[in-house]
């Protein structure tokens, strides 16, 4: 009896903007694909599928990336500079010595990624779920992170300097040898990690308990004068 032997499936590569353009159009599904090394720079993904792709190397600054999949995949050494990231799912893909200096990571779960001595230079993560990620020599230098969870997270060698972070869940995160040097941050409990910072971040300060108040009532007040004024010319 004759044993059949199946070979392996050879990726689809994809060089070109236009050849990643056209294979969007009809099926939204770049899986598996291998678009190392391509300039796909400013190119919107939305709602697409891009599971277990290779990416590594890719150009994707100022790219629109929403509603999309692109878990397991390998952005290692990408240039995803400016790139706005919203509502993507990024579980346990490689971003090893990524460079994503600016770029804006909103409602998007980076679950069990690898950050490995990416460049998050001035990075706002608004949102974001970097739960388990190794994070390890990353540079979040000037990062401005607010309601996100860190939860588990390796940041061991990682440069906060002058970072902000707001509502933000450290809890068993590992922030050894990181240099917080001009870092604050404001309801973050550093007692939860596994390893607090050395030097734990200034706290920032609370805004006035009535502040949120008066500037509601000051939206009222305006809003009156506005309606007021549109009946008087109407």
């Amino acid at each position: 009896m004759e044993t059949t032997v199946t070979s392996p499936e050879v990726p689809v590569k994809l060089l070109t903007r236009a050849e990643v353009a056209a294979r969007m159009v009809p099926q939204r599904d770049l899986s598996g694909t291998d678009m190392s090394g391509a300039d796909l720079a400013g190119m919107k993904f939305t709602g697409v599928k891009v599971q277990k792709a290779n990416l590594a190397d890719a150009n994707l600054a100022g790219a629109l990336v929403a509603g999309a999949d692109l878990s397991a995949s390998n952005l290692s050494g990408a240039d995803l500079t400016n790139a706005r990231v919203m509502g993507v799912n990024m579980a346990k893909v490689l971003l090893h010595k990524a460079r994503m200096a600016a770029i804006k990571l909103m409602g998007t779960n980076l679950d069990g990624a690898d950050l490995t001595d990416a460049d998050l230079t001035d990075a706002k993560l608004m949102g974001t779920n970097l739960g388990g990620v190794t994070a390890r020599g990353v540079n979040m230098t000037a990062a401005h992170v607010v309601g996100s969870n860190f939860k588990g997270a390796d940041f061991s060698g990682a440069d906060l300097t002058s970072a902000t972070l707001k509502r933000v869940d450290v809890t068993d995160a590992d922030f050894t040898d990181v240099d917080t040097t001009g870092t604050r941050s404001a309801k973050v409990d550093w007692s939860l990690a596994k390893v607090a910072p050395a030097q734990l971040p200034e706290s920032l300060p609370e805004p006035p308990a009535w502040l949120p108040g008066a500037i509601v009532g000051v939206g009222v007040v305006v809003l009156i004068l506005v309606l007021r004024r549109r009946r008087r010319t109407g």
